[in-house]
This record gives structure tokens, sequence and C-alpha cells, in this order.
């Protein structure tokens, strides 16, 4: 959906444009966060992916990471779907994925971002100024904390 196109560290960071980088995306989502809880194929893929912004990070042409961000009708957005490849991590790509998402959150007048975060990726959300607010109700049998952040005017693109 957006023309996002930031280079760091020789990667990538922007929207999939072809029918062909959304099969990747979609397929990395599912790679990463629902096949190993045993999910099937297409339970990465909800309504929303039609109207949500998607990033990707990309190197050398692969997809090392993905998020994506949903407005809100309560002038609130939504983070969902953040993954970053395991040898990727600890790197910077999560972080920088995470700035570029809430960058259209803020360029769309939204000033709180909220997620349900496992509980393995609190620690890198509280590490990106999120405040955990809540157990979140999440549809997966794995815990997950309900965390948001109030973002600051210094994210305009």
């Amino acid at each position: 959906m957006g023309r996002i196109r930031i280079v760091f560290m020789s990667i990538v960071y922007r929207s999939p444009n072809t029918n062909d980088e959304f099969e990747k995306y979609f397929k990395f989502r599912w790679e990463i966060l629902r096949k190993p809880l045993g999910l099937a194929l297409g339970s990465e893929q909800d309504r929303f992916d039609t109207t949500a912004f998607h990033i990707a990070a990309f190197k050398n042409q692969n997809i090392i990471g993905v998020g994506r961000i949903q407005i809100e009708n309560d002038k609130t957005s939504r983070i969902r779907y953040m993954a970053v490849d395991e040898k990727f991590r600890m790197q910077g790509v999560g972080s920088c994925m995470l700035n570029e998402l809430e960058a259209i959150s803020y360029n769309h007048s939204i000033q709180i971002c909220w997620l349900y975060a496992r509980d393995k990726a609190v620690k890198f959300y509280l590490k990106n100024n999120y405040e955990v607010n809540g157990i979140a109700d999440s549809e997966l049998e794995i815990p997950h904390q309900r965390m948001q952040k109030t973002l600051s005017p210094s994210l305009a693109l």
C-alpha cells in the first residue's frame, strides 16, 4: 500500500509491491508465526490484510522480516504479524520495521499504537518504548500481553 523505501545495512524496508512479493510475504509470516504452532497455511492472513499497511525487510531480494499496521475506527492503530528471520534478530531489523509502521500511523494522525505481544517478544517492545497494559485475549493458545505506545511527532516521514 505504501511506497516506503528505506535502506539500512543493505536491507531495504518497504511494502511488497507485486503479487509474487506478497505471496512470499505471507509465506514468510506463516513459516515464522503460524507453522511452529501447527496452524494451517492460510491462518497467517485475515480480513484486514487488504486495507492494512505492510512492511517487509528485503536482503538480496529475500524477505527477512515482516509486519503490518491497520488503522482502526477509534483513531488507534494495531500492529500485527511482526516477525524477523532468526538469523537477523538482535540486529535492528525489527526495530526498523516497527519505526516505519509507527511513522505510517503517525502520518495518518494516529497517536496510539497497540499490539498483542507474545511473551517472548515483550522485551523487544519494551525496548521500543511500548508499555504493557494488560493481558491479551489472543485467538492463539499462547500467552500474550497487550501493549501500547503514544507516538511522537518525531516519527513523521
